[in-house]
């Protein structure tokens, strides 16, 4: 974990050069991304055209380019010809900035299971006997490729929530009811908004609950209007080992013992 982000060893190759890079697990990226100084620089990436169009998660979009990278390799399992958007990271997210993030198209070709206590990432062929929780994810009309949404309630309203493994806080819209405790500065950025610090309003401890499971975490409330629902990150999975499982649109938290 850094950042609140999750990360893994990723070795890239292209063209006979291969670098490895710690790469950035976005369960709100549809496809992967690749830095653009990255791609040009080490990768030696070239007919960068501009001519595709790729958004956010808030609705924004931007010009990229999109290409198909050789190989990528990790946790033991290597992936061909991945398909992958060139974009500004570095310019947009600064310190932030990940040299590649893994997305949903290469998340969902396998069933992976994320241990957050003892922080190891490891293929699996089924799903194991020991299930605690289970979370079916429902696939909507306008929700953008390999996205992730839960019908849940947030400080007892009903909502539909982005699951964004991409997201470093969870975050409220901005016609939300829950009332913020605070406010706050707070770093924010996407592909699409260079990095500013924008004050947002802190509401702690905000009940949520997902099927039969509940939970308390911290959101952060924009004051402008942006995303149309809220999201939650990896913050009520801490310490717990979770499976997804994109063909059957599940989330399997297992037992830890």
């Amino acid at each position: 974990m850094k950042y609140n982000w999750m990360f893994t060893d990723v070795a890239i190759s292209n063209s006979g050069i291969t670098h490895k890079v710690p790469g950035m697990i976005d369960t709100g990226a549809s496809v992967c991304i690749i830095d653009s100084t990255f791609a040009v620089d080490s990768c030696h990436i070239k007919n960068i055209k501009g001519d595709k169009s790729i958004g956010n998660t808030s609705g924004k979009s931007i010009k990229s380019s999109d290409f198909y990278l050789d190989s990528i390799a990790f946790g033991g399992i290597v992936y061909t010809r991945v398909w992958c958007y060139i974009v500004d990271l570095s310019g947009k997210l600064k310190q932030y900035a990940p040299k590649f993030i893994i997305g949903g198209d290469v998340l969902k070709k396998d069933l992976w299971c994320f241990d957050l206590k003892k922080y190891k990432l490891q293929r699996l062929a089924n799903i194991p006997d020991t299930v605690e929780t289970t979370f079916r994810w429902k696939k909507y009309f306008d929700a953008g490729l390999n996205e992730i949404y839960f019908k849940g309630k947030i400080g007892g309203h009903k909502t539909r929530i982005l699951f964004d493994t991409g997201s470093r806080r969870n975050e409220l819209i901005s016609s939300s009811k829950v009332t913020p405790t605070s406010f706050i500065k707070s770093p924010s950025a996407n592909i699409a908004e260079t990095l500013s610090y924008k004050e947002v309003g802190l509401c702690k401890d905000v009940p949520v609950q997902l099927s039969d499971f509940s939970f308390k975490v911290d959101f952060i409330k924009p004051k402008e209007p942006g995303a149309d629902y809220p999201r939650i990150n990896t913050d009520f999975l801490q310490g717990k080992k979770w499976v997804l499982e994109y063909k059957q649109r599940l989330l399997v938290i297992l037992n830890n013992s």
